[in-house]
């Protein structure tokens, strides 16, 4: 022990000769290429005593290289070194990136704080004059405009006296100047071309009762337009029953669709395409496993390509593709993968990943966007991506992007979007909330429902029920897992991380294989897990709601709702996880006296999806809506009614 101790004294001693002052603002270092402090004495040495001469030697060898490290000090007001910083440290890795320099932040030490910059000279320069127009100070334009004599005209040209004789801004002539101001710079942009349709004659001669007939018989398909339906605009156009009828003048385009082998195109993509290549904004209502991402995939393809400005002089990518999850972004850009098609790249974007990796493929240049709402506004409002150069915009799974709380960001990001863009918006369901943000961002668009807007799930899943007590469901779920089919893939959705890692845990200690995603996994281990499913390693994955929308595991037999979800929504998605592309699936569900609560929306879907009703859910369901009712005339409490959680409720 006393050996570790002065081997530890002494690495604490040559870690002191590096430091790059003679204060005290050493003892803890932000490490910006970590994303982490590094406090040094509160770090133990490790056990390994026979390895103390070399790493005595590591560390003399390292001081010697810190001593020869090209480097220059600079001193920063302590009140200015968050601008360098950023949030979360995301400025000084962008400051990091564009200069190749090091940045280290010594500790505040009264007014002023050491800032210790490494690289070669003309890397220390670069940052240098960067971090120096960072802290300068700017005045604001308002006061420069008040205080310019010169030009009286100027300086009181947004201002007014109001009834008591006192200046205030006019802000009528203010909104009316930016507006002005906004027009000017959309005029200067180059036009988009957006009608690459040319309609099959089969097509255009099916009469209205060979289309009618043929959308009722394809999921009953309605159409129409979503708001006012102007005189002035085009009929909605029939649906391509063939792809050569949706293609026929983009044989890359059938090539790469034959390569994939479908039979025909799905129903939304049959209805999609004509009036996306035609130019139309779209809003496609569909269910998970539907073809979705094709329907809005390839007719951007074609918009890419069909511009008038080549790529490789374009100010910026051309299609953006919002999802809101990083599983779903990273499963469109699988899909555009499949593709290959004049050479068009893409890029995903979201939370987890490499930064400036990202960032680098962006500067390089890409055609394609995908993006989760959070990385795709972090990237807009540090200047590496400016919205105004899309003019084919996506906005998949609204519904889910507005459940996750991010319509902030989906409105801060599309902020200085172009009016004159095309606006593709899917989504499983039709809420207010997706309503309206339609109403902000698309002008005119088709509405495509694929079925009743109701909810209802795919009809080739088999959906059972097991009514249960909460302490059973662990003995029930092994003793389900123990004795399934080796064949069997099967993904479990839980309410909690918590109830994932312990069910996780729980099988492991089995010795079943299986892999788990939710929240709490780096998005190393969350690519990871889906990659061993879709490959065969595992055929268990242990999952919360991240995994309930986009997720496109071939194969997969069995759905377990564990923990049935707070939102009935959210069922219909995680029952549309299996049974896709024409293949059948088995829902599982653990009812308890606590999900009573849901009983009569599951009924409805239940019977729509012509699937057996128990009598026990039948029970529950008037039981809860009987309860409901008394609570009413009761007046006050919990009028409302709600499923009761972590308590024993009745039912």
């Amino acid at each position: 022990m006393c050996d570790l101790e002065s081997e530890w004294q002494e690495n604490e001693r040559l870690n002191l000769q590096l430091t790059p002052t003679t204060s005290n603002y050493n003892a803890r270092v932000y490490h910006a290429s970590r994303g982490r402090r590094n406090d040094g004495p509160h770090m133990r040495p490790q056990s390994n005593a026979a390895g103390g001469d070399n790493r005595r030697d590591r560390a003399t060898r390292r001081g010697q290289d810190r001593r020869e490290d090209n480097k220059k000090f600079i001193n920063v007001l302590s009140k200015k070194v968050g601008r360098i910083i950023g949030k979360g440290g995301s400025k000084i890795r962008d400051l990091e990136y564009e200069s190749q320099a090091k940045i280290k932040i010594g500790d505040s030490s009264g007014e002023e704080t050491v800032v210790t910059l490494f690289g070669t000279d003309e890397a220390i320069t670069k940052v240098e004059n960067l971090i120096n127009e960072l802290l300068r100070d700017r005045k604001p334009p308002v006061k420069e405009t008040i205080d310019n004599s010169n030009s009286s005209v100027r300086s009181t040209e947004f201002f007014k006296l109001n009834d008591a004789g006192v200046e205030v801004i006019d802000w009528e002539k203010l909104n009316a100047h930016y507006d002005q101001f906004q027009q000017n710079r959309w005029n200067s942009l180059p036009s988009i071309i957006k009608d690459f349709y040319k309609e099959d004659p089969a097509v255009a001669n099916m009469s209205h009762a060979d289309v009618t007939r043929w959308r009722l018989a394809n999921h009953d398909i309605q159409i129409k337009r979503t708001f006012d339906d102007k005189p002035d605009l085009r009929p909605i156009p029939n649906p391509v029953l063939t792809f050569e009828q949706a293609f026929a003048n983009y044989p890359e385009i059938l090539d790469e669709i034959y390569k994939q082998e479908f039979q025909k195109p799905s129903p939304i993509q049959s209805q999609a395409w004509p009036v996306l290549l035609r130019g139309d904004d779209l809003i496609g209502i569909a269910q998970t496993g539907t073809g979705k991402t094709l329907a809005f995939l390839l007719p951007a393809l074609i918009h890419i390509d069909g511009q008038t400005i080549p790529r490789d002089q374009r100010e910026g990518p051309t299609v953006l593709v919002m999802a809101p999850t990083r599983e779903l972004a990273i499963q469109i850009d699988k899909e555009v993968s499949k593709y290959s098609y004049k050479g068009i790249k893409s890029v995903c974007l979201y939370g987890g990943g490499d930064r400036k990796e990202q960032i680098n493929v962006v500067s390089k240049g890409v055609d394609i966007v995908i993006a989760t709402p959070g990385r795709l506004n972090d990237l807009i409002v540090a200047g590496h991506l400016n919205i105004i150069n899309f003019s084919y915009i996506v906005l998949d799974e609204a519904d889910r992007m507005l459940d996750m709380g991010f319509e902030p960001q989906i409105r801060k990001s599309l902020f200085d979007v172009r009016p004159d863009r095309q606006t593709v918006m899917t989504s499983a369901t039709w809420p207010p909330g997706v309503r309206r943000l339609a109403e902000s961002y698309m002008k005119d668009p088709i509405q495509v429902n694929v079925g009743s807007l109701d909810l209802a799930a795919v009809h080739t899943v088999t959906q059972r029920l097991m009514f249960v007590e909460e302490n059973d469901k662990d003995s029930i779920l092994f003793d389900f897992l123990l004795n399934m089919d080796k064949d069997a893939k099967v993904i479990i959705f839980c309410g909690k991380k918590a109830t994932a890692i312990h069910i996780t845990t729980e099988l492991c200690m089995k010795g079943i294989e299986c892999q788990s995603l939710h929240g709490d996994r780096d998005q190393s281990d969350r690519e990871m897990a889906l990659s061993d499913m879709l490959d065969g390693t595992v055929n268990i994955l242990v999952a919360t709601d991240v995994a309930s929308r986009g997720i496109d595991i071939k194969d997969l037999t069995h759905v377990i709702n564990l923990d049935f979800p707070r939102h009935i929504e959210e069922y219909v998605h995680r029952v549309g996880r299996t049974g896709r592309a024409g293949k059948t699936g088995i829902a599982l569900s653990f009812i308890t006296r606590n999900d009573w609560c849901h009983a009569g929306d599951l009924i409805k879907i239940l019977e729509e999806a012509h699937q057996e009703v128990p009598d026990e859910l039948e029970l529950m369901a008037q039981r809860f809506h009987a309860m409901k009712l008394r609570r009413g005339q009761e007046g006050g409490g919990r009028g409302r009614g709600g499923c009761s959680r972590g308590r024993r409720g009745r039912w």
